[in-house]
């Protein structure tokens, strides 16, 4: 398996999730799924997020990948605040600077593998560096398959090309929603290592919310949210430590 190139270290905060609040009107009651959330995440760090089922793991994410737009508050992606960013210009923005796995895979039926993973780029006015192409390819176990068409793989090579198109543009940060729940223990741990090396290498921010104590216990860090609130965090993980957080809460 290759590795993947150094680059230089960023001395700024990747990504600063400050004070953010975000409710849903129910006729005329607001639902809150997130009542001030705040912390930062260092670059090239690892990140677990967890909590019970109606935490706000999932609105966090969608907000910090400008997926949805905070109530209040303020999202910083390297130096740039996407809080008040016009729909055009966040759209752009996410193509170049974020990467999201989702938990459907989100994939083009009609587009091979290799087209899949292209895509943020093509949709830049880019082209996908054959020879990074090749180290996603690699790295995620997906070597041999180019030519294949999401139909014709198994969930768990759709969640590789997933990630590997995530990566693909190398964002500030990668976002993912329980990115090993569809694959065998031994492809999880595969997947978890391609992102432990992008992390560790290209200073790349990883972000992943999952439910699973063993997929937390390999990131850096877990922020545990509850009721719209990050209540705790753990460094240095492990499955034992994580277990008993969630064991508190509830989840």
């Amino acid at each position: 398996m290759r590795t993947f190139p150094e680059t230089r270290v960023e001395t700024r905060a990747a990504v600063q999730i400050t004070d953010i609040h975000k409710f849903y009107p129910t006729g005329p009651v607001k639902v809150w799924a997130l009542r001030g959330v705040s912390f930062t995440l260092a670059p090239g760090s690892f990140t677990a997020i967890m909590g019970p089922s109606g935490s706000g793991k999932s609105t966090l994410l969608q907000c910090a990948a400008g997926l949805e737009s905070p109530s209040r508050g303020r999202i910083t992606i390297g130096h740039h605040d996407i809080s008040n960013m016009s729909a055009d210009s966040l759209t752009r923005f996410r193509r170049d600077h974020i990467g999201f796995v989702f938990q459907d895979y989100n994939l083009i039926g009609h587009l091979d593998v290799a087209a899949n993973i292209a895509l943020p780029l093509v949709l830049g006015g880019r082209t996908l560096d054959p020879v990074w192409r090749d180290e996603l390819m690699d790295a995620v176990g997906l070597s041999g398959l180019e030519s294949r068409r999401p139909g014709e793989l198994s969930g768990g090579q759709a969640q590789r090309v997933a990630i590997a198109r995530a990566l693909a543009t190398r964002p500030t940060v990668v976002y993912a929603d329980e990115p090993t729940g569809a694959l065998d223990s031994r492809t999880a741990h595969d997947i978890l290592d391609t992102f432990r090396r992008t992390a560790t290498q290209l200073r790349q921010t990883v972000v992943i919310v999952t439910h699973d104590p063993r997929v937390a216990a390999v990131t850096d860090r877990v922020l545990f949210l509850a009721d719209g609130l990050v209540v705790g965090a753990l460094d240095a993980p492990t499955v034992e430590k994580v277990s008993a957080r969630v064991l508190a809460l509830g989840a």
